[in-house]
């Protein structure tokens, strides 16, 4: 029989990154794979092999030193981190069993192609096999050598954000009036229980060391806006606006071909207010640019970006998706999960801290992330039948029977 078309909910679409692994002959972790190699098995070489013979993956639409990506057919892409992790963005999708399928199909030919070379690629939030400072910066383009620049400045850790961790990022509409609020809200204070739940990012100190490096590569522009933390939280324009003035400037774009770091304490506000002396004073295409560089927890992006997510294991990627998609598009799952979580609002930077070093091994975190992802679940079940699969759903009940309940984690 013919799958049923699922209701029109909202859109879903899912940026998950993998580490490009080199295999020695008994399978072990040897090395990562660099972006391009003097020999021809580069990640970007095995790419191009792989869409000179596939239909859905075409050729490169670019060259280094800029961004490289290789259009999908059907929508989405492949892009780079830059430490040659392998991102996937697919396309916008109806419900959650399309996104999914979409991420399955394309990560299996990739996988294919990675194979035969011994290559994994491996979905976990943080390279726990090598060193960051074995991993080179291979994005050379302006932006990407502005930006490593600028967090080198303020200490390690945004070099190990961009080199050394993956994550599974997912798009999510913002809907109407009324509604978009609420899911703002929502999305926000939901973020540290995700990061709890799902950390798979060990390191020494912490189960999340993903978010760990995004607590501390620059405060100015991660996290969560103040006036969201302080206020009533009625009005996510204001707290956005504010927390773009309030963010550090980390680039300045000259033209097209040069850009140059900016520096802690610059922030956005100053430049309007006192003007830059090499630079002058910040235009609307400087600000629109300013914008792209904010990496706070929940980005508006005339969607809702939700960055708390880490890279899992293939078994488990659905359950975030479906989870976070439940709370926005069930409107009773909604409700009940700004009733739980409201008045947490003023505790979100130490919920998300406590998140990354213990997850839900600290109890009362373990505790709120169980009553949320029940809201969860059971806004699941109520979808329509189509937008989530059975599997997918499965696939919850195991994880937190598995791991949340008990107060475990992928890490």
């Amino acid at each position: 029989p013919e799958t049923p078309r699922p209701e029109r909910l909202g859109g879903v679409g899912l940026e998950p990154e993998f580490f490009p692994i080199v295999r020695d002959a008994k399978g072990r972790p040897q090395a990562r794979l660099l972006l391009t190699q003097p020999d021809g098995s580069g990640v970007l070489e095995i790419v191009d092999e792989l869409a000179a013979a596939d239909g859905r993956i075409a050729p490169r639409s670019s060259r280094p030193p800029g961004p490289v990506e290789y259009p999908i057919e059907g929508g989405g892409r492949l892009t780079f981190e830059p430490g040659a992790q392998v991102e996937h963005s697919t396309a916008v999708y109806p419900s959650i069993a399309t996104a999914c399928v979409d991420v399955g199909d394309i990560l299996g030919r990739l996988r294919e192609a990675f194979g035969r070379r011994n290559v994994a690629l491996a979905a976990l939030g943080i390279d726990v096999w090598h060193d960051v400072e074995t991993v080179p910066q291979q994005l050379r383009a302006g932006r990407y050598t502005a930006q490593a620049a600028y967090y080198r400045q303020r200490g390690h850790w945004g070099a190990v954000m961009m080199r050394h961790t993956a994550s599974l990022q997912i798009n999510l509409d913002l809907g109407p009036e009324g509604v978009w609020q609420e899911r703002w809200l929502v999305a926000n204070l939901a973020s540290p229980l995700m990061t709890a739940t799902f950390a798979s990012s060990p390191g020494l100190s912490a189960v999340c060391s993903r978010a760990r490096a995004w607590q501390e590569l620059d405060p100015s522009r991660s996290g969560f806006p103040r006036l969201l933390v302080e206020g009533p939280g009625d009005d996510p324009r204001g707290e956005w606006g504010q927390a773009a003035l309030e963010a550090d400037v980390m680039i300045y774009r000259v033209n097209d071909d040069h850009f140059e770091p900016g520096c802690p304490g610059c922030s956005f506000e100053k430049w309007i207010k006192k003007g830059h002396p090499r630079w002058g004073w910040p235009t609307a295409d400087d600000l629109d640019y300013h914008l792209t560089t904010l990496f706070f927890e929940v980005r508006p992006r005339g969607f809702l970006e939700l960055r708390a997510g880490e890279a899992l294991p293939d078994r488990w990627r659905a359950v975030p998706v479906t989870l976070m998609a439940a709370l926005f598009y069930d409107d009773g799952a909604r409700k009940a999960a700004l009733d739980l979580l409201h008045d947490r609002r003023t505790e979100l930077p130490e919920l998300w801290r406590r998140a990354a070093l213990d997850g839900v091994r600290d109890p009362e975190i373990r505790d709120l992330a169980c009553d949320l992802w029940k809201i969860g679940l059971d806004g699941a079940r109520s979808l329509p039948e189509g937008y989530v699969d059975d599997d997918d759903i499965g696939a919850v009940v195991a994880y937190l029977e598995h791991f949340t309940s008990r107060g475990r984690m992928p890490t």
